[in-house]
């Protein structure tokens, strides 16, 4: 909300003795206001007052059999107004509603945290790929490696069945869908021949989906509590409407990071407090096959190669898929399915240094701001960072998961 903006203030009337589902009903419905994304309201308890019957109540230590006064006062949009207020009337019955426009003389926000008040509806994306639950997961798994999606929804008539994740696939015998991508089509084709032969409705997880209206933060929060790349996002009939991932969560923090005369933003960090400073290193002139099986064993899926302290290229598995030749293609690609007895049999042997399969790295300074790294993943299409320090020296890494992690701290703080 801006100074100028027009706005409409929500006056609901209540008694401290209204309750619904065993809770007081002012606490139900400032809840309900919550989830569907409201501004902001408060709950003022009455001192003393009457009503249509002309009984007086009063707030005092001797009256707390009588039904002592409560107004929930919520100023919002008129549009959100329009949108949430409807959703309240089967909860409030009979009780006295009023509204009125009104005109903020000072609006001036203190940012909280990198979402501020918005909700999914502003960030999430409409595009969302779906499945019907009878496919074959072979198909489905190729479907979910073109779409570049972190996700499938399973859809059944207008419900949201199930979901299939990038991490179901290689549990089901495919290799990581950004290897995945990169295979020609001979390739592509033996490997989903070793997937098993099963309708996607057996694999599929039970739909986790966060409603539309839901603050940022909060959905923020899910994604790092539960370990996910993205959720799929459903409206107030439980339709799905779009999904909503850490690319999403990225660009809404990317947006919110512009100051404006009306919002206080506080200084983002730099990207020293955020990033992880372990990073797996080899030598560029180190044997192809040997730091492929270190980029298959560590947890970021990547090897940054260095020069003494300065990085000079990075091995990650979709820019080794993509370069690799054989005959160390063929031990690369059964070692992606599992199998690695092949590659291994080549460590140290292979005639291929780890430099001919890297791609140049995308160096960030420590001393750079967390917007600085977001809009880097976000331009650059990376997965990771390679941080240095003023000498450009390797100093860690900053990941999309990593940032992540660190938005969700700052929304809570």
């Amino acid at each position: 909300m801006t100074a100028g903006e027009p706005l409409q203030r929500v006056r609901i009337y209540l008694s401290e003795r209204d309750s619904a589902d065993g809770q007081p009903l002012y606490l139900v419905a400032l809840d309900r206001l919550r989830r569907e994304g409201a501004s902001g309201a408060t709950v003022l308890r009455g001192i003393a007052g009457f009503g249509s019957g002309h009984r007086l109540r009063t707030a005092g230590i001797a009256d707390f059999s009588q039904q002592t006064p409560v107004v929930i006062e919520w100023l919002d949009r008129a549009e959100r107004v329009a949108r949430v207020l409807p959703t309240l009337d089967e909860m409030l019955g009979d009780a006295l509603i009023t509204i009125e426009d009104i005109k903020a003389y000072r609006a001036a926000l203190r940012s909280s945290g990198p979402f501020g008040s918005r909700s999914v509806a502003d960030a999430a994306c409409d595009e969302i790929a779906i499945i019907p639950p009878d496919m074959l997961l072979a198909e489905a798994v190729e479907r979910l490696a073109r779409s570049r999606q972190p996700l499938l929804a399973v859809v059944e008539g207008q419900r949201l069945a199930g979901v299939l994740m990038s991490g179901d696939a290689e549990r089901f015998g495919a290799i990581p869908l950004d290897a995945l991508a990169e295979l020609d089509d001979a390739e592509r084709t033996a490997v989903l021949a070793r997937v098993a032969v099963r309708p996607v409705r057996d694999v599929m997880r039970e739909p986790r989906a966060i409603y539309i209206e839901s603050p940022l933060a909060h959905t923020v929060n899910l994604l790092v509590e539960w370990g996910l790349d993205a959720l799929p996002v459903t409206d107030g009939d439980g339709r799905l409407v779009g999904i909503f991932g850490i690319d999403q969560a990225l660009r809404a923090a990317l947006d919110g990071a512009q100051p404006s005369q009306y919002v206080r933003n506080s200084e983002p960090p730099p990207v020293s407090l955020i990033m992880q400073m372990l990073v797996p290193t080899a030598a560029g002139s180190a044997d192809a096959a040997t730091v492929l099986l270190q980029a298959l064993q560590t947890p970021i899926q990547a090897v940054v190669l260095v020069n003494g302290f300065y990085p000079t290229g990075i091995v990650s598995i979709p820019d080794a898929t993509r370069r690799v030749r054989d005959p160390l293609r063929s031990a690369w690609i059964a070692a992606l399915a599992g199998d690695r007895a092949p590659l291994a049999a080549l460590a140290s042997t292979s005639g291929v240094t780890a430099m001919e399969l890297a791609s140049t790295p995308d160096l960030i300074s420590s001393r750079a701001s967390e917007y600085d790294a977001i809009r880097m993943l976000i331009e650059n299409r990376r997965q990771h960072l390679v941080v240095v320090d003023s000498e450009g020296r390797l100093a860690g890494m900053v990941t999309r998961r990593g940032v992540l992690r660190a938005l969700a701290q700052e929304g809570n703080g």
